[in-house]
C-alpha cells in the first residue's frame, strides 16, 4: 500500500512506470550506487557544518562517510571502484580553497526550531489521496529554498530552471503558507572535476506552474491506482548501468 509520494517516486514513474512498480509495490531488491552514496555523505558532511560551522568543513566529511556507510553498506555496487577512492574524494573535494570559500559563504536561516536545515514539506494534491513529501536541503538567510548537488560536470542554467523538484518545494512551501522566498530556489552544484567548482544557479518559478505539477501529480496517481504500468524501453534508464531491474526486465531476453 503506498502512504506517500516523494519528488523520486515521480521522477521514477515518468521515466520508467514498471521500474516503479517493481519497487515500490513489489519491492525488489535494489543496488545503491558509489556516487548515490558519495553524494549522500556529501549532503551530510556539509548540513552539518552548516547546522554548527565550528572548523573547517573537511572536518565534518569523515563522520558523514561513515554514517553513509553504515546505512547502505550492503547494498552499495562498488564494481571497479572502492570505498577508499571516494572517502579520498570527499577529502580532496572538501579541501579545495575554491570549495571551501564557497561553503563558508552559504548562510543558514534561523526559526524557532533552529537552523532551516533538511526540513520536511509536504504538499497536498486534489484528487491524489496520499501526500507528496520531501526534505529541503535548507533555507538561506534571505529565505531563499536550495538543493545542495554533487556531479561529475557542470550543469547548465536551462537544467536548474526546467527541475521539477524545484517547483515541488516551492509549491509545498507556498502551500504551507510561506510567502517570504517569493517562488526563487537555488540550487548549489559541487562539479568532481579535475579543478573542483560550485556553481550557484538561481531560478525562479511562477505560481502558475503549480497547476501544471498537479496535473503531472494526478496523471502518476491516476495511473498507479488503475494498475497501468508501462515499460518505457526508449528511456535513459533503460539499461544495466542505470537500472536495477533490467537483469529480471528487457535482459532477459537480451
Amino acid at each position: 500500500m503506498i502512504e506517500h509520494l516523494s519528488y523520486s517516486s515521480i521522477s521514477l514513474f515518468l521515466d520508467c512506470p514498471e521500474a516503479w512498480r517493481r519497487k515500490y509495490l513489489a519491492q525488489e531488491p535494489t543496488k545503491t550506487s558509489p556516487a548515490l552514496v558519495f553524494g549522500t555523505a556529501f549532503h551530510g558532511a556539509l548540513e552539518a557544518y552548516l547546522g554548527a560551522p565550528q572548523t573547517e568543513p573537511v572536518s565534518y566529511w569523515a563522520g558523514a562517510w561513515a554514517k553513509a556507510l553504515e546505512r547502505d553498506g550492503s547494498s552499495i555496487d562498488w564494481g571497479i571502484d572502492t570505498p577508499e577512492t571516494h572517502c579520498n574524494e570527499g577529502v580532496r573535494l572538501l579541501s579545495n580553497e575554491g570549495v571551501v570559500r564557497a561553503v563558508k559563504n552559504l548562510t543558514v536561516r534561523q526559526d524557532s526550531d533552529g537552523p532551516m536545515i533538511e526540513r520536511k514539506v509536504t504538499l497536498s494534491v486534489p484528487g491524489v489521496a496520499v501526500p507528496v513529501i520531501g526534505y529541503i536541503d535548507f533555507v538561506a538567510q534571505d529565505g531563499v529554498p536550495c538543493d545542495l548537488k554533487t556531479s561529475s560536470r557542470a550543469w547548465s542554467s536551462d537544467k536548474a530552471s526546467d527541475s521539477l523538484q524545484s517547483l515541488f518545494y516551492l509549491a509545498a512551501l507556498n502551500q504551507a503558507g510561506h510567502d517570504w522566498h517569493q517562488w526563487r530556489f537555488r540550487h548549489v552544484v559541487f562539479t568532481k572535476a579535475k579543478t573542483p567548482q560550485v556553481q550557484v544557479l538561481e531560478h525562479s518559478h511562477k505560481p502558475a506552474e503549480l497547476f501544471f505539477l498537479f496535473r503531472v501529480v494526478q496523471s502518476v496517481w491516476a495511473a498507479i491506482q488503475s494498475g497501468v504500468f508501462l515499460v518505457n524501453p526508449t528511456g535513459w534508464r533503460c539499461g544495466p548501468q542505470y537500472c536495477d531491474f533490467w537483469a529480471g526486465c528487457r535482459g532477459r531476453y537480451a
